[in-house]
């Protein structure tokens, strides 16, 4: 007998580009940059400590700006996933008869 499986909703139209995860991504990257060049530079060697401060705070930012609701949407349940797929120009992403789709 064959099986049926659900599909899963489909990605969010934002693909992770929010507010948030700029801010994180771009705070971590900076300190990151300091880090390297506080290990590469002897004198520099404070740049380590600020680096991993800048790290730090920039994942609190994105954290926190992520619970502000500048993140992914949190409800994303059955009725967005549909409208999501009825605007999307992947065919894949609706189908006729997704119950007869087998998965082997």
């Amino acid at each position: 007998m064959p099986k049926s499986y659900a599909v899963p909703p489909p990605p969010h139209h934002n693909e992770g580009k929010t507010v948030a995860a700029w801010t994180m991504n771009l705070g971590i990257v900076l300190g990151s940059l300091a880090i390297g060049i506080g290990m590469v530079v002897g004198d520099l060697s404070v740049l380590i400590w600020v680096g991993a401060a800048v790290v730090l705070v920039a994942i609190i930012t994105g954290v926190v700006l992520s619970f502000t609701g500048l993140g992914q949407p949190r409800h994303y349940g059955h009725a967005q996933a549909a409208a999501t797929a009825d605007g999307s120009s992947d065919h894949n992403a609706r189908s006729a008869r997704p119950a007869e789709a087998d998965a082997r």
